[in-house]
């Protein structure tokens, strides 16, 4: 099963500074937290769901085939800012993401991973 090859997602929060500076000093808005890491994206009947290194940064999804060739370029890219994202109703650990005709199907590991990545992107949508 897919699931047996699942790594856990390494999150990064770029733009969170948690220093005694920053509590001391009101900087305005906070920046979207940025995150990367593995999550199944599905591909196809064929080949079902696959492991993709996902980024998600500036108001952008990336998606690599795997950490090692963020160098060359990324596969896919999806803007975030005006997508809609839609937590599965049956999977708990499945979110899509959809802007016009558009739509990628994820998934993480555990339903916690799955909340992480569905805030990020919603802090990333133009308000």
């Amino acid at each position: 099963m897919a699931e047996d090859h699942i790594s856990h997602t390494n999150y990064i929060a770029l733009s969170d500074d948690d220093s005694d500076d920053e509590a001391q000093h009101n900087y305005g808005p906070r920046q979207p937290t940025e995150m990367q890491g593995t999550v199944l994206k599905w591909t196809n009947y064929i080949h079902g769901w696959q492991n993709r290194y996902m980024v998600l940064k500036d108001g952008t999804m990336s998606y690599f085939r795997n950490q090692d060739e963020t160098a060359y370029g990324c596969r896919g890219s999806i803007s975030v800012q005006r997508a809609n994202v839609k937590p599965h109703e049956i999977d708990e650990n499945r979110f899509d993401v959809c802007l016009n005709d558009c739509v990628w199907y994820l998934r993480t590991l555990t339903p916690e991973e799955k909340h992480q990545w569905v805030d990020a992107v919603e802090q990333h949508k133009v308000q």
